[in-house]
């Protein structure tokens, strides 16, 4: 049976990418940034893109009751309320904060089989755990297990730290009650066998001169580029070859595991901003082959 999945707040499309490769469908996409749809639509060809009442803008203006029916729903909300790089502001983040009860609220409505969200691993401690804590108390109070675990990049071949924290959750309706309480299984790490010498196409070294290899890239961000090398918030600047480089938006592609044929119809400055929002597209793929397991073992 094919699966089906919403992809909420989808950015360039991070989600669809990972969850097409295994044999998902999507029938319903969100996002709001005209950049990051252009790039979305340039690279997807889903029938379903034509019509705006399901390639959506702003989240709440939408009916959740006229969502396709599905069985996942994937969502990257936006983590600049809760990361580091950011204000912090969480919940009370006017334009952003409260994305996440759209999510809670669809879960409510739509009733889908499972859940995978993504967001910063500072989202775990932000406002000394009040916040999770609210996330984890909604989404249980709706019907869903709640399983969470911080995830780096560089666990599934990704020559790249970015730590994530990643929730799932299953419908307990759907599920074998004796299974109820049984965790889920989040994938085990990878062998990494890809460095940042390889996606520059040169030696990277951790210093000028030095021959120490600096093997794990920086996490790509939003904003804040073009900082001096010796600079603690430098994420885009490397030594290759004994040369001070910028990493550009293919080399940013592979470091997100992006294929070479994806098309980024944008300025560079857009392209990065776009790879820094984006999620991890090798550590989705492996999470989504768990949910499916899990599925297909513990649902009734």
């Amino acid at each position: 049976m094919e699966l089906k999945f919403i992809d909420l707040f989808a950015g360039i499309g991070g989600f669809h990418l990972a969850l097409k490769s295994i044999g998902f469908k999507c029938v319903f996409t969100s996002e709001i940034d005209d950049y990051a749809r252009k790039t979305y639509k340039a690279n997807f060809n889903d029938k379903y893109l034509g019509d705006p009442k399901l390639f959506a803008g702003d989240i709440w203006k939408v009916d959740f009751k006229r969502i396709p029916n599905f069985d996942i729903l994937c969502a990257g909300f936006p983590c600049q309320p809760f990361s580091q790089a950011g204000y912090k502001r969480g919940f009370k983040d006017n334009n952003n904060g409260n994305l996440f009860f759209s999510i809670s609220e669809i879960l409510e409505v739509k009733k889908p089989r499972a859940f995978i969200l993504e967001n910063v691993r500072h989202l775990e401690k932000h406002d000394e755990g009040k916040t999770f804590k609210t996330i984890y108390k909604t989404l249980k109070k709706i019907g869903y297990t709640f399983d969470y675990k911080i995830i780096k990049a560089s666990d599934f071949n990704l020559p790249q730290h970015r730590p994530r924290i990643y929730m799932v959750g299953f419908l307990k309706e759907k599920i074998n009650s004796m299974f109820h309480e049984l965790p889920f299984n989040f994938p085990k790490p990878k062998i990494l066998k890809k460095s940042m010498s390889d996606v520059m196409g040169g030696f990277v070294s951790k210093d000028l001169n030095s021959k120490e290899e600096r093997i794990i890239g920086f996490t790509l961000r939003v904003g804040g580029g073009k900082s001096a090398i010796t600079d603690r918030r430098n994420w885009d600047g490397y030594i290759v070859n004994n040369k001070i480089v910028r990493v550009n938006p293919r080399q940013g592609l592979e470091m997100m595991g992006f294929p070479k044929s994806f098309k980024m119809p944008v300025s560079d400055n857009q392209a990065m901003k776009q790879l820094g929002n984006s999620v991890a597209v090798n550590v989705v793929k492996e999470v989504s082959k768990s949910v499916v397991k899990h599925l297909k073992y513990y649902s009734k």
